[in-house]
């Protein structure tokens, strides 16, 4: 019982030697009352630590510390990641998108020679069932060389476009939607086919 007071009194003293040379080294601006503030709580630590022990014998203030840091770290970890998993979804939806719109420009080329092609493609990420699902396909269809003049709106704030005026119904609209959902093993409800 001696040793831990006598302990106790060195950790005191040593502390109070150590505050003391700090505020004499600390110039006088606004953080030498945030350093005080910092050295009155190590100060209190210091003081209170025997106290603690009485009640829990296997308290002991370092580990206390070591495992709150921990756990900061933990949940600072665990934003971390968070954060990391979204961007990287984000970045692999992009590129899925992209993708898949050029390989689909491409197998329709081969598939129908005769017209060029356009394919803008909507998909999303499924957190439940952890894929990446199509949500909408929008394939424009261009013969020969001239495109067709796109009607345009003056004083709109809507900049996505709307195909469904030029939407190709015909036998041939409805193979392209075929093909494409048959490979790509997709609804053909959420291809849309139209003229450029």
């Amino acid at each position: 019982m001696l040793q831990a007071l006598r302990e106790w009194l060195i950790g005191i003293c040593t502390t109070i030697f150590f505050i003391t040379a700090v505020e004499i080294i600390l110039p006088d601006n606004s953080l030498k009352k945030y350093a005080k503030f910092v050295l009155g709580l190590i100060l209190i630590t210091i003081f209170i630590n025997p106290l603690i022990k009485i009640f829990d014998r296997k308290f002991d203030i370092n580990t206390y510390t070591s495992n709150a840091i921990k756990s900061f770290d933990m949940k600072k970890t665990e934003e971390d990641f968070q954060k990391y998993k979204e961007k990287n979804i984000n970045n692999t939806l992009e590129v899925f998108k992209l993708n898949l719109q050029s390989s689909c420009e491409k197998k329709l080329k081969e598939k129908y020679p005769e017209s060029n092609y356009k394919v803008q493609v909507d998909a999303a990420y499924d957190n439940k069932n952890d894929n990446i699902f199509i949500k909408d396909m929008k394939v424009g269809v261009k013969d020969g060389n001239i495109e067709k003049i796109k009607k345009i709106t003056i004083g709109s704030d809507s900049k996505t476009v709307d195909n469904s005026a030029n939407e190709l119904n015909t036998e041939r609209g409805q193979n392209i939607k075929k093909y494409l959902g048959d490979e790509l093993n997709i609804s053909k409800d959420v291809i849309q086919v139209y003229k450029m």
